[in-house]
């Protein structure tokens, strides 16, 4: 946690990286198990360099996953499961996902248009919502900023909810968005990179430090 902010770095594909993470006070580690994802990393991989990552929760990202998928997950070890999907999902299959892994330690990042509004009956299955960047290609990455007056607004109707930042946030800009959304969890992923899957540790350093001067 920095200065009260826990930070949870994403998009990890090495131990050096999820090292550096750990050491510069992140809380969580993201590792994207989504093909389509250039920060992709298997299964598999992602289970031989398991026993050499940092004893901090690790948290697997997916999209929509199948039954069978969010079962493998688990077994893997993840702490929480942060599960991207298109906003028109019916609320029957986040129940389902809510079911396997519980409220608990399910994460619900929706993919949600602009203007569209945000449906309150995800809030039943989930204790933790990631806000990103809304853009048509893909799920999150997309190194813009989102909406983060809407983001306060929902912070503030629903406290009992852990909200977290992301989209396009990093050295240059983590200051502003804190001070615009007072989060209390923040996501960086592309802000810190020097190539997609691979992090700058001196970006990471700057975006910590810039945490602090909130």
């Amino acid at each position: 946690m920095i200065e009260g902010i826990r930070l949870k770095v994403c998009g990890l594909t090495s131990q050096e990286d999820a090292e550096a993470a750990a050491q510069n006070g992140a809380d969580y580690l993201g590792f994207i198990i989504y093909p389509k994802s250039p920060r992709f990393i298997s299964l598999e991989n992602y289970t031989a360099l398991s026993s050499r990552l940092p004893a901090i929760k690790k948290v697997a990202v997916c999209v929509e996953p199948t039954t069978a998928e969010l079962i493998a997950l688990q077994r893997a070890g993840f702490d929480y499961f942060q599960i991207h999907f298109k906003h028109v999902v019916p609320v029957a299959v986040i129940a389902e996902w809510s079911r396997l892994v519980t409220s608990d330690k399910l994460w619900l990042a929706p993919k949600l248009p602009q203007n569209e509004p945000f449906n309150l009956a995800w809030l039943s299955y989930t204790k933790t919502v990631l806000c990103d960047t809304y853009h048509t290609e893909g799920f999150g990455g997309s190194g813009q900023t989102g909406d983060w007056k809407t983001f306060m607004q929902l912070r503030i109707e629903h406290p009992h909810i852990q909200w977290i930042l992301a989209g396009g946030l990093s050295p240059t800009n983590i200051t502003e968005a804190l001070r615009a959304t007072a989060a209390r969890n923040v996501d960086v992923n592309s802000g810190i990179e020097s190539a997609p899957g691979v992090k700058d540790h001196e970006l990471l350093k700057s975006f910590i430090q810039a945490m602090k001067k909130k």
